[in-house]
């Protein structure tokens, strides 16, 4: 028994130390890859775009000529009425009518031309669009990221609390059993060290539950072995810049979804160009060739000979027939096939078809005036877009100054708290202090500990915010 359970702890040793080496460690930029391959809706967002591709080649080949073959085999069933010989025709046919038909646009108001144009614009705006919502979330995956490294730290702060309460208690127990100090003294450090632990196991939870927020916004099944990259933060950013209308500035020259609204903008002006194109003539071009079979059709020939006749008498003796010869003709009706037929009645045809629209019902001029709605809405959109880049600027800027007060603040009073924290112990080793002085002294170090490492990690996040508006990536 006893070598069995050496041999199971074995491969369970073994196992775990080959997870532990097929563990990856995940950078933000790992994260941001996994994420903007794996998002559901950003990869709609590549569809829509594939979409207005394909929009914009179609226009492009709206304006080249178009061909058709078509061919119909028609059978006809009782009396049918025949044109060629001015007969009706008592008897089942068939008829078949190839043609090989073409057309092409010389002018229709431009209308093709714009909608090039048009279409390009969407098609240029549909991949700024997908830039948008990559950049949204990178800055919720960058949220997530530091909101973990915050709790690891948190984790790692509160096991220091363990770590010198479990020493404490340790001291406590020697000079209770010497008499130097009360057994309460001992069971109140005894009852904070549980504390302590209890709090560290929320700081743990915690710290599963930031991880599983970013897993789920990298769209990847929670793993127990997830990891991410734990840079050294030793320097603290302390650039701000002088004004949010400065980072306005900036962003407003090169976010995308600035240019994708003023070229939207600009496509529903083009598409107020292609609705006015439909009150203005077009002409196009039109040819065909063509041919036909006919069943009942039949191919006829004549012969002519001539028969000597009596073709009258002599008038001074109408006795006397006077012959002659006389012109006789005959018909031979012969099969007409197939091949033949398509070769005769093989025909060409070359028109000009000219269009000038003069009533439809309104329909016209009410789509020139949607398109004119169209583009009032594209300019409020193009605005909107533009005023709450500007708003999302200032509340970030104003965010990163309040981080950054914030985090000198708790700054000097966590100082303040650890010169204070240091005196106590020392106090409390001497036995110049009591137990519960000391712990009061204790937490309120702590607290002020946990208080700057959130700020820290606050004024860092604020501070890629307005670095990523100002065109800094986020994985600097």
């Amino acid at each position: 028994m006893k070598k069995r359970i050496i041999f199971l702890s074995g491969v369970l040793s073994l196992s775990m130390g080959f997870a532990d080496a097929q563990v990856k460690i995940w950078s933000l930029k790992d994260c941001l890859d996994s994420a903007f391959k794996n998002n559901v809706a950003l990869n709609q967002q590549r569809l829509t775009s594939k979409i207005s591709k394909i929009n914009f080649d179609q226009s492009k080949s709206n304006t080249l000529p178009t061909l058709n073959f078509n061919d119909a085999e028609t059978f006809n069933f009782g009396n049918t009425f025949y044109s060629g010989g001015s007969q009706v025709i008592r008897q089942n046919t068939t008829s078949n009518n190839p043609s090989l038909t073409s057309s092409v646009v010389l002018f229709n108001g431009f209308k093709y031309r714009n909608l090039v144009k048009e279409n390009k614009l969407n098609y240029d705006a549909s991949t700024l669009d997908i830039e948008t919502q990559k950049n949204n979330l990178a800055l919720n995956i960058t949220a997530a990221y530091v909101l973990v490294l915050f709790e690891y730290d948190a984790v790692t702060i509160t096991q220091r609390q363990i770590n010198a309460d479990s020493e404490q208690v340790a001291r406590t127990e020697k000079y209770v059993a010497v008499g130097q100090t009360p057994e309460d003294s001992l069971y109140q450090i005894q009852a904070q060290l549980a504390t302590d632990r209890a709090v560290k196991v929320n700081a743990e939870n915690q710290l599963q539950l930031s991880n599983l927020q970013l897993e789920q916004l990298m769209e990847m099944p929670i793993t127990p072995f997830f990891e991410i990259l734990r840079p050294e933060l030793t320097a603290i950013p302390q650039n701000i810049a002088s004004s949010s209308a400065e980072i306005y500035r900036l962003a407003e020259q090169s976010f995308p979804e600035v240019k994708s609204a003023a070229m939207k903008t600009n496509a529903a002006g083009v598409d107020l160009l292609v609705s006015k194109a439909a009150i203005i003539p077009s002409l196009s071009l039109n040819g065909s060739l063509g041919t036909a079979y006919y069943s009942a059709l039949s191919r006829v020939s004549y012969q002519t000979i001539y028969q000597n006749e009596t073709i009258g008498y002599l008038q001074n003796n109408p006795s006397e027939n006077v012959v002659g010869p006389v012109p006789v003709t005959t018909s031979n009706t012969q099969h007409y096939p197939f091949f033949n037929q398509f070769k005769d009645n093989f025909s060409q045809l070359v028109s000009l078809n000219l269009s000038v629209p003069i009533f439809n019902n309104f329909k016209a001029n009410n789509n020139i005036r949607l398109s004119k709605i169209g583009v009032e809405s594209a300019r409020l959109n193009e605005q909107a877009v533009k005023n709450q880049l500007r708003k999302n600027i200032e509340q970030a800027y104003t965010d990163q100054l309040a981080a950054y007060n914030n985090f000198m603040a708790t700054g000097e009073q966590l100082h303040a708290e650890t010169k204070s924290y240091n005196d106590m112990r020392i106090k409390m080793n001497v036995g110049l202090v009591n137990v519960t002085n000391f712990l009061i002294e204790e937490n309120n170090y702590y607290k002020a500990a946990l208080a700057n490492l959130q700020a820290k990690y606050e004024y860092i996040f604020k501070t890629k915010v307005v670095d990523f508006y100002t065109g800094i990536p986020l994985t600097q």
